[in-house]
């Protein structure tokens, strides 16, 4: 790369989210690398849990990209930029599960790897196969409350206006998704994930 790419990659990196998305309204295409960067792997995670499968999260990130390539001068500010992201990546992820009306069930884990104990990293990947299936029970309104609350930080008024609707929705989902799990894990013979 050559001694102006860099600067331009070094002063992108300082922009703010804002910024970035008028640089991206103006057809600036390193801002919406810039983007990507900050936000494409947490976005594709969180596409990944709701659709389970990793080539259809990696098309949907792309959507979600194209969308906010096309759709950057659209956006007034009245959001945080990753509230705006995520439920553009929320969006793909319903519109495609209503398309195909997957069965829950079909899961990718990762592997864990919390010790160098056999026994113990064997009992982690099975609680957490057993969490990933019970997860993957609820349905995908339950899943996307929980994933943006706990694994994405959101508040449940950022959660409401990512998945559009009332904040009084996203606790009640909240609570009986946490509910179910708590029924599901325990039915299951999985201790140490309380209500």
């Amino acid at each position: 790369m050559n001694h102006s790419g860099e600067q331009i990659e070094c002063a992108l990196a300082q922009v703010g989210d804002q910024q970035l998305l008028r640089q991206i309204a103006g057809g600036d295409e390193q801002a919406l690398a810039e983007l990507y960067q900050r936000y494409g792997k947490p976005l594709y995670n969180y596409l990944l849990r709701l659709v389970h499968e990793s080539t259809v999260a990696e098309d949907l990130l792309q959507e979600v990209l194209v969308a906010v390539w096309q759709g950057a001068h659209r956006f007034q500010g009245r959001a945080k930029v990753t509230t705006w992201l995520y439920r553009i990546a929320h969006n793909q992820a319903v519109s495609w599960l209503r398309q195909i009306q997957k069965e829950p069930g079909q899961t990718e884990l990762g592997e864990l790897t919390n010790g160098h104990d056999p026994v113990e990293q064997a009992m982690e990947n099975w609680r957490a196969a057993q969490v990933r299936r019970a997860l993957d029970q609820l349905s995908p309104r339950h899943r996307a409350v929980l994933e943006l609350t706990f694994f994405h930080g959101f508040s449940y008024a950022e959660v409401a206006e990512i998945v559009g609707c009332p904040v009084g929705t996203v606790k009640s989902r909240m609570s009986h998704a946490r509910r179910y799990l708590s029924e599901a894990l325990q039915n299951m013979g999985v201790e140490g994930y309380p209500e």
